[in-house]
């Protein structure tokens, strides 16, 4: 093993682990104004944010005809526009916030048969509180799956019917809006790079690493330890970051630490969701690839396709027993394109690097944005 080689393993376990501090607080609550933070503690971590940031800024401006790589970039479409290029998180979470600031919603104020609003032809898709309840839990997975510092993996066999059910309910949501996505499943797509980026190849990588290992240190010395957080009751401080600050702080200090833990530690995620464990009378386990899709599966066969009004109608009141949930045809489609993403991410083989900084903003979008407002409709 040449030292460079050396040099890039040790510089990406410090960033694994530094970026997946940052991740496990959760809300960024803690760049604002007015934070529970000391002032000390928020500028620590926005200087580890930014080199974070600064590492990776020679590799984030996505250039023609180059392959979209799963660390750095959305895998399920490619860039809008005339130029072959991959679609960087950034983009894409700012592509989605614009349509969605820019929905012109679906209900119009009618007078005929009565005066109320009504539901436009065509403006929204409706579909049953099941199946809405099973499709937002992609929100928590992606977030945990993309999440910055999480080291690469190889797909297993046993996702590839949780990789075409997720996209067929995709194709379901824009299914009666008449849209059809003129791309393959994922799994046959053509652009995603089979050999992703490393955080490590940076130019100047020794004076990087230097300046990665001083900012982490200052920012996960600012925490407190886990037994502080728990014998204190701080809920200004995630449990899990602080578990990531120690990590940290005992890998600057030479010692060994994992760059990663899952939520539950029997979680691989090569072959598991990422979020929570199942439960029945043998104990608590996992939750296979396999299982989910079934789960899916069994829960669209007894539910209703998705439906748009082929005339005005009047509004759904839950008073009135109506508890399908009805989204405008951008939020259906902004949906439609986060379970393609899901389904990227879930064929079989596919390999991703360790997920760069890049993608915090995709997680804090589908959790903290679209998430919270579509799980709203499911009562939480």
């Amino acid at each position: 093993m040449s030292e460079q080689t050396t040099l890039a393993d040790a510089y990406e376990r410090v960033y694994s682990i530094a970026a997946r501090m940052l991740w496990a607080q959760g809300h960024p609550a803690w760049r604002e104004e007015g934070s529970e933070w000391p002032e000390s503690r928020r500028a620590a971590w926005r200087s580890l944010e930014q080199v974070l940031l600064d590492s990776e800024v020679s590799s984030r401006t996505p250039r023609a005809g180059e392959l979209s790589d799963p660390s750095r970039h959305l895998i399920s479409r490619r860039a809008p526009g005339s130029t072959d290029r991959p679609l960087s998180f950034d983009e894409a979470v700012q592509d989605w916030r614009r349509r969605l600031d820019s929905d012109p919603g679906y209900l119009v104020e009618r007078d005929e048969p009565y005066p109320d609003y009504y539901m436009a032809p065509g403006a929204c898709v409706v579909l049953p509180p099941a199946r809405h309840l099973a499709l937002i839990g992609i929100f928590h997975e992606l977030f945990h799956r993309i999440a910055p510092g999480r080291p690469g993996i190889v797909l297993g066999p046993d996702a590839a019917d949780l990789s075409a059910v997720s996209h067929e309910a995709a194709d379901a949501l824009r299914a009666p809006l008449g849209l059809t996505v003129p791309t393959p499943h994922p799994v046959t797509a053509p652009w995603v790079d089979p050999s992703p980026h490393r955080v490590s190849d940076v130019p100047d990588l020794t004076a990087k690493f230097e300046a990665l290992r001083r900012a982490a240190w200052l920012a996960a010395e600012a925490l407190p330890s886990p037994e502080e957080v728990i014998e204190t009751v701080d809920f200004s401080v995630s449990l899990s970051a602080a578990r990531a600050a120690a990590d940290l702080l005992q890998l600057l200090a030479g010692h060994p630490a994992p760059a990663w833990r899952e939520e539950y530690e029997e979680i691989d995620p090569s072959r598991h969701g990422v979020v929570g464990l199942d439960s029945d009378d043998s104990g608590t386990h996992p939750t296979p690839f396999a299982k989910e899709a079934a789960s899916w599966r069994s829960l669209f066969a007894k539910s209703p396709d998705p439906w748009t009004p082929t005339t005005y109608q009047r509004q759904f009141q839950p008073d009135r027993g109506e508890d399908d949930v009805v989204l405008s045809a951008t939020r259906a489609l902004v949906l439609a394109e986060l379970l393609d993403e899901f389904a990227a991410r879930h064929v079989p083989g596919r390999q991703s690097g360790l997920i760069h900084y890049s993608a915090y903003e995709f997680g804090q979008f589908a959790v903290w944005e679209i998430g919270r407002e579509l799980r709203s409709h499911a009562g939480f």
